[in-house]
């Protein structure tokens, strides 16, 4: 695997997601200022111009982007503290670590952060679950955090649970805690928006309204119907991507394909003959932050082990 390729390439797959969000945020936005407050005298795309352009005060594109702002504040102070929600998890660190199994998966993290440059520990959570997983979350020595469950360091050998912490540790080398979050909030934000507008224009659809408003209320309510679909494949194909990214991250840190290799069939296999309780508070955060998670589609937040396996042998190409 050529970890620089894979980084290169993943970023560029990375700021075009990014760059849809927002796009298809400010979108929004425009037609809804089109649908409420149009400028009678010019047609539908002189208006949306005139919005863009500040001729006319684009007041529901400003709410959009002030509530994104807030939510983008919310979960930069929060987001990482919504991976622990539900879960009966112990804090691990240098002082208080008790069993020799705790000491070293300390020591593990300790070796992959020196070695990864991060210039701090990231908090070490041991989760109280049988299911073999394990996550990261935040992104600043202040927020963060790897946690790994029970029944992973059941199920593997030292070098397979070092290269799931190395993964994990390349997950917060690159961000993706906080960029999958942050994306979150956009498409939140967006399909909120989408639905607040949609459900005014369906109450209000018998009052006289000018061309220009009724052609942009159609076509929010059509995006109401749409978006959902597009942002959700949006945020899973940028989860695949990132996916990939952190097991790059775990051979060059840990210069061994095989020990990653290794601990997804032992995960994979483990997850094949038993289910797993996936009801508690905060694991809709988790399951996309895992490191396992069943794929392969386009509505997957993970590559399948086959894809990834195919990847860590140098089998399978990214273009």
């Amino acid at each position: 695997m050529d970890f620089r390729d894979v980084i290169r390439k993943n970023n560029i797959r990375t700021r075009l997601v990014i760059a849809s969000y927002i796009f298809i945020m400010l979108i929004v936005g425009l037609l809804a200022d089109t649908a409420t407050h149009p400028n009678e005298r010019i047609d539908f795309l002189g208006n949306i111009i005139a919005f863009v352009t500040f001729e006319q005060l684009p007041v529901a594109t400003l709410i959009v982007l002030g509530l994104t702002f807030l939510g983008l504040i919310y979960i930069h102070f929060r987001g990482h503290k919504m991976m622990l929600a539900g879960m009966n998890a112990k804090e691990i660190t240098a002082e208080n670590a008790s069993t020799s199994e705790e000491r070293q998966l300390y020591n593990i993290l300790e070796e992959l952060s020196l070695s990864a440059t991060l210039r701090y520990v990231p908090h070490l959570y041991i989760l109280d679950s049988d299911e073999p997983n394990a996550f990261a979350a935040g992104w600043t020595s202040k927020n963060a955090l790897v946690g790994v469950t029970r029944g992973l360091l059941q199920t593997l050998n030292r070098q397979e649970i070092q290269a799931v912490l190395a993964h994990e540790v390349g997950h917060i080398i690159h961000g993706d805690s906080k960029l999958t979050l942050y994306v979150g909030i956009l498409a939140n934000v967006i399909l909120t928006i989408t639905n607040i507008f949609s459900q005014i224009f369906i109450r209000t659809s018998s009052r006289g309204r000018n061309n220009t408003a009724n052609k942009a209320q159609i076509i929010l309510l059509v995006l109401n119907f749409v978006l959902p679909w597009i942002t959700q494949i949006l945020y899973f194909y940028l989860s695949r991507t990132r996916e990939y990214m952190a097991d790059a991250a775990a051979v060059d840190l840990t210069t061994d394909n095989q020990a990653m290799i290794s601990a997804l069939k032992k995960i994979s296999g483990k997850h094949e003959t038993n289910e797993y309780d996936h009801s508690s508070t905060g694991d809709a955060y988790r399951r996309a932050a895992y490191i396992f998670n069943k794929g392969d589609s386009m509505f997957s937040t993970h590559p399948s082990i086959e894809n990834r396996i195919a990847a860590l042998e140098g089998r399978k190409h990214f273009n």
